[in-house]
């Protein structure tokens, strides 16, 4: 049991990176395609942060409990991410 629990987190955190890699190319395709600054650069930390917390979380206790380190690198990944995608959307949706 204790190895399909490994392999279901790795794959559910491998989902979010690429959830997180696809909001980051959709920011510059958006940048490329309408001569403006969409920030793409705010997602490529939270894609490197959130999956850092999880791989703390995954050699030091597998119940996501008590981890310091994991507990700070998922809290900053997404807030970074939350920053990045509320202005990525003010950006296409033109409120300013």
């Amino acid at each position: 049991m204790g190895t399909l629990t490994y392999v279901l987190d790795i794959i559910s955190w491998l989902g979010v990176t690429l959830l997180v890699f696809f909001l980051w190319r959709i920011a510059r395709f958006y940048e490329q395609s309408s001569r403006e600054t969409a920030y793409s650069w705010l997602f490529l930390p939270p894609m490197f942060l959130l999956p850092a917390g999880a791989i703390f979380y995954l050699v030091e206790d597998p119940t996501f409990v008590r981890s310091l380190w994991g507990d700070v690198l998922l809290f900053t990944g997404g807030v970074l991410l939350l920053f990045a995608s509320v202005l990525l959307h003010q950006v296409m949706m033109g409120e300013r």
